[in-house]
């Protein structure tokens, strides 16, 4: 059950708990607000408080801050019960560096030293939910390295297309649409006026000028560019050449080789030894290991034009 120290709460003698089922479960306790429309109620496990359950009802006439136990008996039987907390101030005192009284968000349980600076704070933290900040075990090398592993994110595309937008400003007609969860307003709108795409490549039989288009329809018309473009890239990257046969300091580099020059790991019999090349010109790029070849690969290769 709920056992709760009312030392605070003057002429309550009784709890409306109608309906409710005991132990009472987490998600309950809405309920319980609900039936009780003068108390509000946050909930947090006992490692670190950390927010189980927090109160959409502000600014009600009692709050209560509990603690959610959880454990076994002697039997082996699940054992649940909710203590009060009553000095939320005491609680927190080690995240912060104040040692005298100070006053604690009840949303994310930061402690602050002035009561008027909690005032600022509190309509911004109550836009977000709560959240629950679980640091990496130094031990478990899993979880507190980071290593790399997307390989494909090293291959260098042979094209890309820059743009740019150009737009004015027009005064928006619906002054008084305010955004309740931002605060803000909308004051202009943006209207586009042209445009400038820009395809780059290293490759100077396929390099460009710069396409640049001013008047109206502005989406339309580079929507169209791309996907010319896209045509044209299309029928490059799907038309691979072969590989180029290997100078001699290119065969000595291979040979010489004994680890992948992508994923920086010695080749194995599973994963052995390959070339790559260029499929745009066929020319010899390096040596790396067959998964990083075949993962090396230009997105997208699945249609022709």
């Amino acid at each position: 059950m709920i056992r709760i120290e009312f030392q605070t709460i003057a002429n309550m003698n009784s709890l409306n708990v109608t309906g409710l089922t005991f132990p009472l479960a987490v998600r309950d306790v809405s309920k319980f607000e609900t039936l009780n429309p003068d108390i509000s109620v946050n909930v947090g496990n006992d490692v670190g408080y950390v927010p189980l359950y927090i109160s959409k009802q502000r600014n009600r006439r009692h709050h209560i801050n509990l603690f959610f136990l959880e454990g076994t008996d002697d039997q082996g039987n699940e054992l649940q019960h909710y203590v009060w907390i009553k000095n939320m101030c005491r609680l927190v005192a080690d995240r912060t560096k104040y040692t005298t009284l100070t006053y604690v968000c009840n949303s994310c349980f930061h402690p602050f030293c002035d009561k008027e600076v909690l005032q600022r704070h509190i309509p911004y933290c109550e836009r977000h939910r709560p959240q629950d900040v679980r640091y990496p075990d130094p031990e478990d090398e899993k979880q507190c390295t980071i290593k790399f592993k997307n390989t494909r994110a090293q291959f260098r595309l042979p094209f890309y297309l820059v743009r740019d937008f150009e737009s004015f400003l027009t005064p928006a007609d619906n002054d008084d649409d305010v955004d309740a969860v931002k605060a803000t307003k909308l004051v202009d709108i943006h209207n586009l006026c042209g445009f400038a795409c820009y395809r780059v490549t290293e490759h100077e039989k396929y390099q460009t000028e710069p396409t640049v288009y001013s008047g109206p329809n502005v989406m339309d018309k580079f929507y169209e560019h791309v996907m010319e473009e896209s045509l044209v890239i299309g029928r490059v990257v799907t038309n691979e050449l072969g590989m180029e046969p290997l100078i001699d300091d290119e065969l000595e580099r291979h040979a010489a080789a004994t680890t992948c020059e992508v994923c920086r790991k010695p080749f194995t019999e599973d994963n052995h030894k390959v070339r790559h090349h260029d499929h745009i010109t066929g020319k010899y790029v390096g040596t790396t290991c067959n998964r990083c070849n075949l993962g090396l690969r230009y997105p997208n290769r699945k249609h022709k034009a």
